[in-house]
């Protein structure tokens, strides 16, 4: 993925909860045009943002045994405009997770205002079957970095694990 809309897991509670950090920054290639002399965050890339970060609880409370897809997003709602040099806190809780699918309620924060909610829902697919086997180590890779550090509860210490 081109866009990576994590700067930092700050904490994560397995199959609970998670916050994340995304610095804003002017230099962001879709400020060029949104808006050209008023840049704002465009609302797609808000709920990408949030897709992210409930992606990332999902897949770190599974070991990376599941990739999820983000296949259904509502009741979304935009509160207040995201300009460069705002410091997002995102903040994503499981509602419901089953076997193949979780629904979850994600959250945005500036300044400890909320700017977007909504609800998701993610598809659980086995990620073998998803990321080629190179894929899927980078993919890891990724998560290391935005997990160092990070506050991490409810987790089993299991074999291999980097937790």
């Amino acid at each position: 993925m081109r866009y990576l809309f994590i700067d930092k897991i700050k904490s994560i509670e397995c199959n609970k909860s998670i916050t994340a950090i995304k610095n804003v920054s002017l230099s962001e290639d879709v400020f060029t045009d949104h808006f050209m002399g008023y840049p704002v965050m465009p609302g797609a890339l808000q709920i990408e943002t949030v897709a992210q970060v409930a992606t990332a609880l999902l897949e770190v409370s599974s070991d990376f045994s599941f990739k999820a897809i983000l296949s259904i997003v509502e009741k979304i709602k935009f509160r207040k405009l995201i300009r460069p040099g705002d410091q997002l806190i995102v903040k994503v809780n499981i509602i419901t997770k089953e076997k193949r699918s979780a629904q979850l309620e994600g959250e945005i924060f500036v300044n400890d205002k909320p700017v977007m909610d909504g609800r998701f829902v993610f598809s659980l697919i086995d990620a073998d079957q998803f990321y080629p086997v190179k894929t899927k180590a980078l993919i890891e890779s990724v998560y290391d970095f935005w997990l160092e550090g990070a506050e991490l509860t409810g987790f089993a210490k299991t074999k291999g694990a980097k937790l």
